[in-house]
C-alpha cells in the first residue's frame, strides 16, 4: 500500500504492488472466517476437507482474476496516490459477495460463540474479537466497497489499514487474556468439557457445584437446573444418602461401585461411580490440606450391562434347555406308555361306566403333558429348525385371523409393513408360534379392563424395517440384514421389577397362572428366536403399554 498511495510511483508499479496485495485481501476473507472457526472450537467442522477446498480455492480464483486485470482494468492518480478502477464484468461483484459472505458467517460464528459460552475468559475474548471487527468491517467497506460504487474516488482505499484495528483487538486479547495460550486453568476446563464420562462437583454438603456436558447428555438437564440441587436427584437408588457423602468425606475415596443414575424423564441408567475428595494443598509438615469438595466421575455402564445381561440369558436358557429337553425326550417315552394304556382302556369301558370318566380325565390331563413336552423340547438347546424363506407380511395376517380362547375381540389389530420387506429364513411353524404367542400376550393385557385406561378399544399395532448390522453388538448379532419388527400394545404395561425376569421359565405377570398358560410363552419365543440368530427385546412401563422388538436374519436366498 505504501508503493500505491506513493504519487511520486508509476502505474505499473502500482500496478505491480496491487496485484501482489491480492494475495492478501483476496484471502483475508478465508482466513478470517478459518480463525473464528478455530477460536469457537468449531473441531467437527475444522476436520472437513470440503472446507479447505472452500477457503482457499475461491481465493485463488480471484488473485488469479486480479493478475490478468478481470478486477482492477485501471489505475488514476489522485491527490493521496494511485486509486484502483474496478472492471466493469461481474468478477468485482463476485468479489464482495465472497468477502462479505465469509466476513459474515465468520461474524456471526464469533457473536454466537460470545453469547453462548459459559467461560467469562473467552466471553471477553469473543467481545473484543466481535466489536473491533464490526468497527473494521464497516469502516473498510464503506472505503473499498461502496464509495468506488458511487465513483467516489477522493478517499482512498484503506481496509488494508483499517483492519489493524482487528488486529490490535487480537494483540490485546493476547495480551489481556493470554489468548490461545495454553496453561493449567484452559487445559483443564477443556479436558473437563470433552470428557465423555460424567464429572460432577460436590461441596461438603452433598450439593451440586457443576458438572460437564457429558453429564448433561447423559441425563436431560440444563446446567441451571443441577447447580445447587442436592446430589440425590441424580440417583434412582435411595442408599445414596447424606450419610453416605459423610462416609465419602470421612474415609476418602471411593472407586467403581455400581449405581442407577436417573434422567430428567425418569429413565435408569446403570453407570460406574468413582468420586475422591478434592483438598487444598498439603502443608510444609505434609499434612492433608482441609477438605474443600468432592469430586464425582460416573461412567454410562448400559450397554455392558445389556450385554452381559444377554450373555448370562443366554448361557441359563441354554442350560436349562439341555436339562428340559433331556427330561422332556425321557418323559414322552414314559407319556407314549400312559397314552397307549389309557386308550386300551378307554376301548374296554363302556361310557356308562363310573370308571370311563376317570380315564378320559386322566387322557386330558395326559395330552396336556404331552404338550408341555413339546414345550420344553422346543427351547432345548437340541431344537429342530426346518429353515425356509418365510414372508412375514403372510405370516402375520395368519396369526392375526387366528381363533383362540385367550384372544380379546375388542382388539383393533393396525399392521403396516412396507412394501420393500425382505423375507426372512426360518422355519415357519416356531416362527407362527412366536407370533401367536406375542399376540395373545398382548391381547390378554389388554382384556378385563386391564389396558391403558386412556384408550376404551385395545390396539396392537405391528410396525417393520429392513437392517442391516455392520458389526456384533450389544445383542450379539452376527454382520448381516435383518427385519426388525416391533409389536406394540396399550395394555397395563410391564413393571421394572417384572421385565428383568419376564424370559424367565415359569414367570408370569398374571399373578397366578391360568389353563391357558405356564409362564412359557415369551421362555419359548426367546428360545426360537435365539436358534434363528436373532433377537428380542421387551420394553414397557405401567400404564403405557409394551413394545417387543424382533430381530430376524433375512434370507439370502432369491
Amino acid at each position: 500500500m505504501i508503493f500505491i498511495h506513493n504519487p511520486y510511483s508509476s502505474k505499473y508499479i502500482a500496478r505491480l504492488f496491487s496485484n501482489i496485495g491480492s494475495l492478501g485481501w483476496a484471502t483475508f476473507g478465508s482466513l478470517f472466517l478459518w480463525f473464528i472457526l478455530a477460536f469457537s472450537g468449531k473441531e467437527r467442522i475444522l476436520k472437513k476437507k470440503w472446507l479447505y477446498l472452500l477457503l482457499f480455492g475461491i481465493p485463488l480464483i480471484f488473485i488469479y482474476k486480479q493478475w490478468t486485470n478481470f478486477l482492477f482494468i485501471d489505475f488514476v492518480k489522485e491527490y493521496f496516490g494511485w486509486k484502483p478502477l474496478y472492471s466493469p464484468s461481474i468478477w468485482p461483484h463476485l468479489y464482495y459477495v465472497y468477502y462479505l459472505s465469509f466476513m459474515g458467517v465468520g461474524f456471526y460464528i464469533n457473536f454466537d460463540f460470545m453469547r453462548k459460552t459459559q467461560n467469562p475468559v473467552l466471553k471477553k475474548q469473543a467481545k473484543i474479537i466481535f466489536f473491533t471487527v464490526m468497527i473494521a468491517l464497516i469502516l473498510g467497506t464503506f472505503t473499498d466497497v461502496i464509495f468506488p460504487l458511487l465513483n467516489v474516488h477522493v478517499i482512498p482505499n484503506i481496509a488494508d489499514t483499517i483492519i489493524l484495528i482487528w488486529a490490535f483487538g487480537v494483540v490485546y486479547a493476547m495480551a489481556k487474556y493470554r489468548f490461545l495460550a495454553i496453561n493449567p486453568a484452559t487445559a483443564a476446563s477443556n479436558i473437563i468439557s470433552t470428557m465423555f464420562d460424567c464429572l460432577i462437583l460436590l461441596n461438603l454438603g452433598g450439593d451440586i457445584v457443576t458438572v460437564n456436558k457429558a453429564t448433561l447428555n447423559l441425563l436431560g438437564y440444563k446446567e441451571e437446573e443441577l447447580k445447587g440441587a442436592p446430589v440425590s436427584i441424580l440417583f434412582s437408588e435411595e442408599d445414596f444418602t447424606d450419610g453416605l457423602v459423610k462416609k465419602i468425606v470421612r474415609e476418602g475415596d471411593l472407586k467403581n461401585k455400581d449405581f442407577v443414575f436417573k434422567t430428567k424423564n425418569g429413565k435408569d441408567i446403570p453407570v460406574l461411580f468413582s468420586s475422591s475428595v478434592l483438598r487444598d494443598e498439603a502443608d510444609e509438615a505434609g499434612a492433608a490440606g482441609d477438605a474443600r469438595g468432592i469430586v464425582c466421575v460416573a461412567k454410562d455402564i448400559s450397554e455392558r450391562k445389556k450385554l452381559e445381561e444377554e450373555i448370562l440369558k443366554r448361557k441359563k436358557l441354554e442350560s436349562i434347555g439341555i436339562l428340559a429337553g433331556g427330561i422332556a425326550h425321557d418323559f414322552n417315552n414314559l407319556l407314549s406308555v400312559i397314552m397307549g394304556n389309557l386308550l386300551m382302556a378307554l376301548e374296554e369301558t363302556s361310557p356308562e361306566e363310573k370308571a370311563y370318566k376317570f380315564l378320559a380325565k386322566s387322557e386330558e390331563a395326559s395330552l396336556k403333558a404331552v404338550d408341555l413336552a413339546s414345550k420344553f423340547i422346543t427351547f432345548s438347546h437340541g431344537g429342530w429348525l426346518k429353515k425356509e424363506k418365510v414372508t412375514l407380511s403372510d405370516l402375520l395376517k395368519d396369526v392375526r385371523n387366528l381363533e383362540s380362547p385367550g384372544m380379546n375381540k375388542n382388539v383393533f389389530y393396525d399392521i403396516d409393513l412396507p412394501s420393500n420387506l425382505m423375507p426372512v429364513i426360518g422355519d415357519k411353524e416356531q416362527l407362527n408360534q412366536v407370533m401367536k404367542n406375542l399376540f395373545l400376550n398382548a391381547s390378554e393385557a389388554m382384556s378385563g379392563g386391564n389396558h391403558n385406561e386412556s384408550n376404551q378399544d385395545g390396539r396392537i399395532s405391528v410396525r417393520a424395517e429392513n437392517m442391516t448390522v455392520k458389526a456384533e453388538n450389544k445383542f450379539l448379532l452376527k454382520k448381516g440384514k435383518y427385519v426388525k419388527v416391533l409389536i406394540r400394545d396399550n395394555g397395563a404395561g410391564i413393571s421394572r421389577r417384572n421385565i428383568e425376569k419376564i424370559f424367565d421359565p415359569y414367570f408370569s405377570t398374571k399373578g397366578k397362572m391360568n389353563k391357558e398358560g405356564m409362564g412359557l410363552g415369551l421362555t419359548i419365543c426367546y428360545s426360537i428366536i435365539k436358534k434363528h440368530e436373532g433377537h428380542i427385546t421387551v420394553e414397557s412401563k405401567r400404564g403405557k403399554g409394551t413394545t417387543v422388538t424382533l430381530y430376524l436374519p433375512v434370507s439370502t436366498e432369491n
